[in-house]
């Protein structure tokens, strides 16, 4: 092997996996088999939908209330959608064979992971929509609960734009205290884009969930 062979295996090795941005088969079962249940069982109603670009990389920045709150985003628009999610859950391998199959980017919890950051930024380059949840961690009364930093430093470095999504009703129909899922109604609405190069994104961004959030349950009427 010569130096330059030598020299050119590292790069090789090190290069990132192609990014996936398609609606895969897995990903096209699972978002049908969730908007048909969703549809079914908790009447999902979408709201503002067509806050959400049409083409190009967006940032979907969303409140937790449950586990439903993926499938809930997923059904909500033709888009596909990247979901940043806790590494702990490829432990599961059906969960890890889905998540791998529909592009999820796993982050390591309660550290800064860099390569997280660098996958979401890539997703979003490419034209793809990246869901994140800055809370961390699912609501246990359905209010908003406190931002963890580094939300917007993807859709900053990529220059995208920042779509506010606030879900309400799930927190009643899957709270943290049951194991399984009851019927409900769960709404999903999307709000106006957001610039993140903005000094005041932060802040915006959060007044802009609140709103959508309201006070976490269901709307009647």
């Amino acid at each position: 092997m010569s130096a330059t062979d030598s020299e050119a295996s590292p790069a090789k090795v090190d290069a990132p996996g192609p990014v996936l941005v398609d609606k895969t088969l897995t990903y096209r079962f699972c978002r049908g088999a969730s908007r048909s249940g969703l549809k079914l069982f908790n009447r999902l109603r979408v709201v503002d939908a067509d806050n959400v670009p049409a083409t190009g990389g967006a940032l979907f920045v969303s409140n937790h209330q449950s586990f439903l709150d993926i499938p809930a985003i997923a059904a909500s628009t033709k888009r596909h959608v990247s979901f940043v999610a806790r590494d702990s859950l490829a432990d599961a391998r059906w969960l890890a064979f889905v998540m791998r199959e529909c592009g999820a980017v796993l982050v390591k919890r309660g550290a800064a992971d860099r390569k997280a950051l660098r996958e979401m930024t890539d997703h979003l380059e490419a034209g793809d929509c990246v869901a994140i949840f800055p809370e961390g961690t699912r609501s246990r009364d359905g209010s908003l609960g406190e931002f963890r930093g580094g939300a917007l430093l993807a859709a900053r470095k990529a220059e995208v734009p920042i779509v506010p999504v606030g879900i309400r009703g799930a927190i009643d129909v899957w709270p943290r205290s049951r194991k399984f899922p009851r019927p409900g109604g769960i709404q999903v609405a999307f709000g106006a884009p957001l610039d993140g190069r903005d000094p005041a994104a932060a802040n915006a961004l959060r007044a802009a969930i609140e709103s959508l959030v309201g006070d976490g349950r269901f709307p009647r009427g």
